[in-house]
């Protein structure tokens, strides 16, 4: 039987795109690293973290989402808790972590209160770290910050005022919000080369708690922690919550990024690991939380002693930023490894 000539080029075509889609499931697979040690059979314990996990499986700790199979009959398949089992296998030629949770052992017990700890899934990062995703410091708009409410006085005339002193504070206030963040203009961030104006940041200073309305938009209010001295004139916000989300994974960015650091939270003129940064990308240039970013150095270009020309050498990688928090044209994020310390300037760019 003869087949017609357009059906033997679908054929061909056909075969073509199996071979081509077999080729590229085999090239991801084999550019999916582990690392030389990984374990068959890893049980969870306290005090470990979803970024040494991965580390611990794969070279590129970032690729975690790649092997991390959820599993459908498992509750809460995105956290992992202490105790749990994660199984290295293969599918398909291709590695996959399985998820182990083993079910409690039924006790009967007579009917009385008991308190109990409940379990708490490992964080993304070590503990130390954690401080940086908490509401702090904030970008705002100076029109709308500079009209929020603030701090007038003290109730005994002091200048300074810390933690547990009773101060006034005045200002319009939104009903039904007691607890306030206490806040100082800070750095006005720039794009360096076009010098647009990416955000301005708000330096957290402490936190407060009206205790008595006193009229004409006055109110009484105590300081429940103050990081450093407080002044009339200091701004006050809503008090915001940023639980951390635990099942939240390290993920490459959806797209190519280069950006460089331009500020750090810190107070010191270097950066170094677990410390919180400025990226002068954001959502515009589509950073999400979550995105991982490696730090280049850029180096100085060295004379050739043969041809006697200068030579430009290749930017260094001295470690992984994860990005936790991203507005507009700025991000923030926490620095989590470096071989040097890393500085305003340094280069960061999809892995």
């Amino acid at each position: 039987m003869m087949i017609a000539p357009r059906l033997k080029c679908l054929l061909r075509n056909c075969a073509a795109c199996v071979l081509l889609f077999c080729a590229i499931s085999t090239s991801q697979a084999q550019s999916l690293m582990l690392s030389p040690d990984s374990p068959d059979r890893y049980v969870v314990k306290e005090g470990d973290t979803l970024w040494d996990i991965a580390s611990l499986f794969l070279e590129q700790p970032w690729r975690w989402p790649d092997i991390w199979q959820r599993n459908p009959q498992v509750e809460n398949p995105d956290l992992i808790y202490p105790g749990d089992v994660l199984n290295l296998v293969y599918v398909n030629g291709s590695p996959r972590i399985m998820l182990e949770r083993s079910g409690r052992q039924v006790v009967r017990l007579s009917p009385q209160v008991r308190e109990s700890a409940l379990p708490s899934p490992i964080p993304v990062i070590p503990r130390q770290a954690l401080s940086g995703f908490l509401a702090q410091n904030r970008i705002v708009d100076k029109a709308a910050f500079e009209a929020a409410p603030y701090i007038l006085s003290s109730t005994t005339d002091n200048l300074i005022m810390g933690a547990g002193h009773e101060i006034f504070v005045r200002g319009q206030w939104q009903s039904k919000i007691n607890q306030y963040e206490v806040f100082r203009l800070g750095a006005a961030y720039r794009e360096t080369g076009s010098k647009e104006i990416l955000g301005q940041e708000a330096v957290r200073l402490g936190a407060i708690n009206i205790l008595a309305d006193e009229g004409d938009g006055l109110k009484r209010a105590v300081i429940l922690s103050s990081d450093e001295e407080l002044k009339a004139g200091d701004r006050l916000l809503p008090r915001e919550s940023n639980p951390i989300d635990p099942s939240f994974f390290p993920t490459i960015p959806a797209q190519q990024i280069k950006g460089t650091i331009i500020g750090l939270l810190g107070k010191e003129s270097q950066a170094a690991q677990f410390d919180s940064i400025v990226l002068n990308r954001g959502e515009r240039d589509g950073l999400r939380v979550g995105d991982v970013l490696t730090i280049e150095r850029a180096l100085a270009s060295v004379r050739d002693p043969v041809s006697g020309k200068d030579v430009a050498l290749p930017a260094s990688d001295i470690g992984v930023v994860l990005t936790y928090q991203t507005f507009e044209k700025l991000s923030y994020g926490v620095i989590l490894s470096l071989t040097q310390p890393a500085a305003v300037g340094d280069i960061l760019s999809a892995p």
